[in-house]
């Protein structure tokens, strides 16, 4: 994210857990102090290039003990308050509210970033929720971003993409480690396809899958996730598909900053 810092978890313990989350141990450390041993099995089912596709590692995740410690220390898991969190799916931890949050409302609550932050001044105030294997947004652009009449500015839309994909990779990382909040990741590359114009004061969707986790593969390299997102135009029961991206998004800190 364009305005996102790193930041520590402030929670004082004496477990090895809350040490990892405070960020006190390097990425490999925390890994294995949080999933019981396991990093070095999650190593041991990369293919030759060190990467996973997301749905075998989805059903290769942590068990649902490693919720029940966090919960059990007095992290708020499920922020988000999706039925979708594997807290809920792995554990059987059921959300606290019925009211669903955005990944950026719950765990980002004062980011000023132009495209998602939830205080942003004069933002794009996009809002991504959890769906199976990715997250879907709506948003609705104000006439002040077109190019030309009716046709919204294609750094806008890349815009969209660029929050919604790293949000999609940080919630995958955090999800894989079962940590309480997501890292920090910012775009390594991004390849945006343009098939039709974006109108203006119209109802949009933006829905993402993540393709696949690259594990970081040496002291000092960092993990990605590969993820495909689509655009489209919402028409009453039909969708049109406006443009389409895939990006890598590289993890650079432990933890989002607040």
């Amino acid at each position: 994210m364009l305005r996102a810092t790193l930041t520590a978890a402030s929670r004082r313990s004496g477990e090895t857990l809350a040490a990892a989350c405070r960020g006190t141990l390097g990425p490999a450390a925390c890994a294995w102090a949080l999933t019981g041993g396991t990093a070095a099995a999650a190593a041991a089912d990369t293919d030759s290039r060190g990467s996973r596709s997301y749905a075998h590692s989805s059903r290769r995740s942590l068990s649902g003990s490693q919720w029940e410690v966090l919960r059990n220390q007095g992290f708020a898991v499920n922020p988000c308050n999706s039925k979708l969190h594997p807290s809920v799916t792995e554990a059987g931890i059921e959300p606290e509210s019925e009211e669903e949050l955005s990944v950026q409302e719950a765990y980002t609550p004062e980011s000023t970033c132009w495209g998602c932050g939830p205080v942003a001044k004069d933002g794009l105030f996009l809002r991504s929720y959890r769906i199976p294997g990715g997250l879907e947004a709506t948003a609705q652009l104000d006439p002040k971003y077109c190019a030309f009449p009716g046709i919204i500015n294609g750094g806008v839309v890349s815009a969209l993409f660029d929050c919604h994909g790293n949000w999609t990779a940080a919630i995958a990382l955090m999800d894989k480690a079962a940590l309480p909040k997501p890292p920090l990741t910012l775009t390594y590359e991004m390849l945006a396809t343009f098939k039709e114009a974006t109108p203006p004061d119209e109802p949009l969707i933006l829905r993402s899958q993540i393709v696949r986790i690259k594990e970081s593969e040496s002291p000092g390299s960092k993990a990605t996730v590969q993820v495909d997102m689509n655009l489209y135009h919402s028409l009453g029961g039909h969708e049109k598909l406006l443009a389409s991206a895939t990006g890598i998004f590289k993890k650079l800190g432990a933890l989002r900053a607040l």
